[in-house]
């Protein structure tokens, strides 16, 4: 018998009790009106969380000590694999991903337990419930389907090891913060469906869901940013969004997500969106359900999916639920879900946000079809049809123009109304820099009609974005005499949702145009090359000096082969770059790309070494990519943007305001 396995999986077992203990105490102290009860169900939510943790840290022991009598740690570790990488390795497999997946809902789940729960009394015991029922939902296959503690048949002397693919330091960064944005739609669905069954759809649900509802939107965005970030950096083809299934699956659901954050607003202004918005909520659970089957299920293929199994059809099951359970709900309520108030004026922020919504909704839609057309073709004519990128880009690329447009509109309308005079002034200067930008950058030479559309709407965004900043920034000047650094300063303390939200449109524009100067003026050649040739790509020379080859040192990396590769500029050498090709002893057939990339901040050259042969002759592929280095530099505002939104905001001392405005202040924000 295996001690440690039989703790582990004694301790899934146990938190699989106590989920179904919450769920039947929740239900019965509020059918009892019993507290007490509702109170144990609360704490079992912990208890729950404690003791996956408890299984986590089994496992993590087991392969930090090569415990080879688990199934698990020969599949996914060996005995060179250093213990970061192991700590990685831990949610490599199936069944650990699936572990690590609900040790961090449990995580999730607990703290929303300790934080939340005691706040809204009246949906207390539904909201307990709720998260029992999702926690056994996701145990269920850690224990019986999937269970990291399977012990081997034989015992080896050593493990497989890592999946080459996930032998990278991104590993250590990118599945844990994807998994938590993933897990984290799971409280906002809860508190959702608390917020129908107490009867209590107003603004107290509203008030308790927003800051769970922000922590799960920048936990997806962060880690959709990093999955970017990840193929870019590793995969060796010279972008980072490939339109793979599984990229599809992560994204999906930050659309419903992104969607609620902006319409909630509108609810809690206007008491408007009910029904909305809790669809909305429901919809971003279904689809974060939706990419664990669609992962799990052999369904598409994708690198990042793991094999046909049992655990595929029944979180088809589990998803089947999902979206039965809201529908019913939604249904139940819909007497009790319409709007306080109607629109006034289709030239409002409201209906902006709402088309923006709209906006949203279609992009998932469009995703998900086309994910899912190769399914469905197969279901009818019996060919596997696959979606690839150029659909894509050709139907997501123009709504999100339109998407950009409508957010620069949104930022400029005021909120139920405005005189025709005050729209005039308000769009009069946007409207030009729209025109203006797009006359420049044709005589500028851009003719791609895409690129010119997008490029002309960010730069409109970018420029309404920061003169919100600017107006707010000099209404604290005058008011206060302050400094512009200050009175930029003093605008975040004020209203951090409000310019945290500016931070994130501002960090989105300069991604819209690093996107699509990457992708549409993207420079690529090929050299096969001997020793001392060289080959031409975007204004460079690429000189090819040799291979040479270093022994591997762990991980279970056997050899390392690179290519020297002088990079030319006008005649003269300005660097030189090393890419590769790494060999795994036990996965010979799967060697891996060593990107080199030389950044700057106009474009990017991307080196990527093919192949060679005996004759030291090799296959280098080149790209340039223009302004890449600002996508992670949007993609860093962006997210500062929404720490700032999602950080609490301080208490403000009450000052009585002054019986007259200052002179130059201006209420234009």
């Amino acid at each position: 018998m295996n001690l440690v396995a039989t703790l582990g999986a004694s301790a899934l077992l146990t938190a699989l009790a106590a989920s179904l203990f919450a769920v039947g105490a929740a239900v019965a102290g509020q059918r009892l009106a019993r507290p007490a009860l509702i109170e144990a169900a609360r704490r079992a939510i912990v208890v729950t969380a404690a003791l996956t943790t408890l299984a986590i840290g089994v496992v993590g022991y087991a392969l930090l000590t090569d415990d080879f009598s688990i199934a698990h740690v020969v599949a996914v570790s060996s005995r060179d694999m250093l213990p970061h990488m192991k700590w990685a390795a831990l949610y490599s497999g199936q069944p650990g991903s699936l572990l690590f997946w609900t040790w961090l809902l449990s995580l999730m789940l607990a703290a929303f337990a300790l934080l939340t729960v005691p706040r809204i009394p009246w949906g207390a015991a539904h909201a307990t419930a709720a998260s029992g029922a999702i926690l056994a939902a996701f145990l269920v296959p850690a224990v019986f389907l999937a269970s990291p503690f399977d012990i081997s048949p034989v015992t080896p002397e050593d493990g497989t090891g890592l999946n080459p693919l996930l032998v990278d330091p991104a590993m250590l960064v990118h599945p844990p913060f994807m998994l938590a944005g993933l897990v984290s739609t799971a409280v906002p669905f809860a508190l959702g469906a608390a917020a129908l069954l107490s009867g209590r759809i107003d603004g107290r649900w509203i008030r308790a869901v927003r800051p769970w509802a922000l922590w799960s939107w920048l936990l997806l965005s962060v880690g959709n940013i990093l999955g970017a970030w990840w193929a870019y950096t590793t995969l060796g083809w010279g972008g980072f969004w490939g339109w793979d299934p599984v990229e599809n699956s992560a994204i999906l659901p930050l659309l419903p997500m992104t969607a609620f954050v902006h319409s909630l607003m509108v609810q809690e202004r206007r008491g408007m969106l009910k029904l909305w918005n809790l669809a909305l909520v429901f919809a971003a659970f279904a689809l974060a359900v939706f990419g664990t089957f669609n992962v799990r299920s052999g369904l598409v293929t994708s690198v990042h999916a793991f094999a046909l199994s049992d655990v595929g059809p029944y979180f088809l099951a589990v998803l089947s639920i999902t979206l039965g359970v809201s529908v019913v709900l939604l249904g139940w309520r819909s007497g009790r879900l319409r709007a306080d108030h109607d629109f006034e004026s289709m030239a409002s922020r409201e209906s902006s946000l709402i088309v923006n919504n709209y906006l949203f909704t279609i992009l998932a839609l469009v995703i998900l079809g086309a994910t899912l057309f190769p399914v469905f073709s197969e279901l009818v004519r019996d060919v596997r049809i696959t979606v690839t990128a150029p659909f894509y880009n050709d139907v997501v690329g123009p709504l999100v123009i339109v998407l950009l447009v409508l957010i620069a509109v949104g930022t400029v309308l005021p909120w139920r109304r405005a005189a025709s005079a005050t729209l005039v002034r308000r769009f009069r200067v946007p409207l030009g820099v729209l025109a203006g930008s797009a006359a420049l950058l044709a005589a500028l030479g851009m003719r791609d009609g895409f690129a010119l559309a997008a490029v002309a709407a960010s730069i409109t965004l970018a420029y309404v974005t920061l003169r919100e900043f600017v107006i707010g920034a000099r209404g604290r000047r005058a008011a206060g005499g302050q400094s512009w650094p200050a009175a930029l300063l003093a605008l975040f303390e004020r209203d951090r949702r409000r310019y945290g939200g500016y931070l994130v449109h501002l960090g989105l524009a300069v991604m819209a145009v690093a996107v699509v100067s990457a992708t549409v003026y993207q420079s690529q050649a090929r050299g096969i090359l001997a020793p001392g040739e060289s080959f031409e790509v975007g204004g460079y020379t690429l000189a090819f000096e040799g291979l040479r080859e270093r022994a591997g040192t762990a991980n279970g990396i056997e050899t390392e082969v690179l290519a020297a590769v002088t990079v030319l500029r006008g005649g003269e050498a300005v660097g030189t770059l090393e890419p590769g090709r790494r060999f795994f002893r036990n996965f010979p057939e799967q060697p891996m790309a060593m990107v080199d990339v030389d950044t700057g901040w106009r474009e990017d050259l991307y080196v990527f070494l093919q192949g060679w042969d005996a004759d030291g002759v090799a296959e280098i592929n080149a790209f340039v990519n223009p302004l890449m280095a600002w996508l992670w530099i949007g993609s860093g505002i962006y997210v500062l943007g929404g720490i700032v939104v999602f950080a609490p905001q301080p208490a403000r001392e009450r000052v009585p305001a002054p019986a007259v405005p200052p002179s130059g202040a201006t209420t234009e924000a």
